[in-house]
């Protein structure tokens, strides 16, 4: 198709040709620019095209002229203006989406941006809820909190087909949830330091709460912390933990729930403690015993050593006797040759 754009001022003037459509509508100009005299005409071509994405329905497409008066070659103002439209009508297959942030009370969380991908590529965004005709396929729908990412859902849209996607916003959790065990010197549990960092990305909540569940062993409620308005950010808050009546053997499991005018927000992971009251005491038993063991290892060797080394003494003794009393006998058999000797010499 075609527009036709004259000039019936009485100077020449220069002409430039754009045109609005839907992003997935593609539009080629013969010409885009051009001079016109007095009383002259110009035919400018429009071809369009739709992407293979572009959504089935009626649209609407306009092609623009923005008249300048020149002097010379230069435009120096624009002295008119003005516009053809066309109804353009897209066929194909098309699906209805739409999507819509909620907290955990079911109100459209406002501040959430949406933001809708096909194949990684987005093509919608929106505030709090997100509605769009779209082309049948597969998409995932994001929400983000200042900047975070709050909720995700993957989903196909079928020909025809018209679907609504909630997301449960992520706006308030525990970015640190611990319990601590804290012992004296000889191993004795004394109490469970609890620790919980909540960050709250939606808006300031009234009259919050975060009470501590501990089950188990026990069945407590207990509030650790309170405040009339729980702000944007984190949170810290500490709570030290003794049972009611005291430590037993067995498991303590720990949760945590963040509440505002009776809501929960959020809720922590599970943590557990195993307690056993008793292991101190069968540790010293058992480290008496070891120590009782040992002495007794100890004076054994000891006794074998004396008595090796008395034996050896003994053995000694005996051998020192017995040298003692060879020594005597040699001098004895000495004294008898001398006497021989000294009779033999008479005898000569």
């Amino acid at each position: 198709m075609y527009v036709v754009i004259f000039n019936k001022m009485d100077r020449p003037v220069l002409v430039n040709v754009t045109y609005e459509a839907p992003e997935f509508i593609k539009i080629n100009l013969s010409s885009t620019g051009y001079y016109l005299n007095p009383n002259e005409y110009r035919k400018v071509y429009v071809e369009l095209k739709a992407d293979e994405d572009a959504v089935p329905g009626n649209y609407t497409v306009k092609v623009i002229a923005i008249v300048y008066e020149t002097e010379g070659d230069l435009p120096v103002k624009v002295v008119a203006s003005a516009a053809q439209e066309a109804d353009v009508t897209v066929t194909g297959e098309k699906a209805f989406v739409e999507v819509v942030a909620v907290d955990p009370v079911g109100n459209i969380a406002e501040v959430a941006l949406i933001k809708l991908f096909k194949e990684n590529y987005e093509i919608a965004s929106a505030y709090g809820k997100l509605e769009k005709r779209v082309t049948p396929g597969n998409y995932t729908a994001v929400a983000y909190l200042l900047n975070e990412e709050a909720a995700r859902k993957s989903f196909t849209l079928k020909p025809d087909e018209h679907k609504r996607i909630e997301l449960l916003i992520k706006a308030v959790y525990f970015e640190v949830f611990d319990v601590l065990p804290a012992r004296d010197q000889e191993g004795r549990l004394g109490y469970a330091q609890v620790i919980a960092v909540v960050k709250n990305l939606y808006m300031e909540l009234p009259n919050t709460t975060i009470v501590l569940h501990v089950t188990g062993n026990t069945n407590e409620t207990i509030e650790i912390y309170k405040t009339p308005k729980l702000l944007l950010e984190r949170t810290e808050a500490k709570y030290n933990y003794i049972p009611e009546g005291g430590w037993k053997d067995g498991k303590y499991i720990f949760q945590a729930k963040v509440i505002s005018n009776g809501v929960v927000y959020a809720i922590s992971p599970k943590k557990e403690l195993e307690v056993s009251v008793a292991k101190p005491i069968e540790k010293a038993i058992s480290g008496v015993v070891i120590a009782i063991a040992l002495l007794l290892i100890l004076a054994v060797l000891l006794i074998l050593l004396l008595f090796r080394r008395r034996k050896r003494e003994k053995i000694l003794e005996e051998i020192y006797g017995n040298l003692k009393r060879s020594l005597e006998t040699s001098r004895e058999c000495v004294g008898d040759v001398k006497e021989m000797n000294e009779g033999l010499k008479k005898f000569v």
